[in-house]
């Protein structure tokens, strides 16, 4: 690592070399670059996220999707969702002040990754959004790479709509199960208005799966 803090002359001849290494691997080269993407996931996860999602912005122009994507909600978030429901974000051109986004971001040192929900309230200058946590209300600057979507729709639990998706999602009973009882542990310690509310549901949804 010394040799590659050197020079700017010597950071390209590093990664030259490093590409070339890579490039001459026994396996095909997508398979070279996966293991060698696995291997530094192994101690900094964040930042190999960070990167896939620049390349596919940065060079191909490409977001999470070119429309959007389905998901099953791990937790509660107050008048949005709660866990097993299934929710439905696109991906916005230009978010506007009142959207809910789903926002990614890693810590200081990109080991950990993070998935939050944040309103929009409002847009700066430089591109960037101002979103408060749905759950916090904490205020956060985000630019484009952190949005991973906007929500757009929310499929309640137990719904003739969510009775036809949710078998074709794959999600085992025993995660949902598991996720539920994690958020009414969760709200049983906190002090969130409507708690009690929020833990009679989580606790049928419970029962229902079980």
């Amino acid at each position: 690592m010394a040799e590659i803090m050197q020079t700017d002359a010597g950071v390209v001849e590093a990664y030259e070399r490093l590409a070339r290494e890579v490039l001459e691997r026994p396996e095909s080269i997508p398979s070279a670059i996966h293991n060698l993407l696995l291997k530094l996931a192994e101690t900094h996860p964040g930042a190999v996220y960070w990167i896939v999602r620049k390349f596919y912005q940065e060079y191909l122009r490409l977001y999470v999707s070119d429309t959007g994507y389905i998901g099953i909600a791990d937790r509660y978030e107050p008048d949005l969702m709660y866990p097993g429901d299934i929710v439905l974000y696109m991906v916005p051109e230009s978010p506007q002040p009142g959207d809910v986004v789903q926002i990614s971001f890693t810590d200081k040192n990109e080991v950990s990754v993070y998935v939050i929900h944040g309103r929009v309230i409002g847009c700066n200058e430089d591109r960037s959004i101002q979103v408060a946590d749905t759950s916090t209300g904490e205020d956060y600057k985000v630019v484009d790479w952190n949005i991973l979507g906007k929500l757009v729709k929310v499929i309640p639990f137990g719904s003739d709509e969510w009775q036809e998706l949710f078998p074709a999602s794959g999600v085992p009973n025993d995660w949902l199960a598991t996720s539920i009882e994690e958020n009414i542990s969760s709200l049983q310690e906190s002090d969130l208005p409507g708690k009690d509310e929020a833990i009679a549901e989580l606790k049928r949804r419970l029962e229902i799966r079980v």
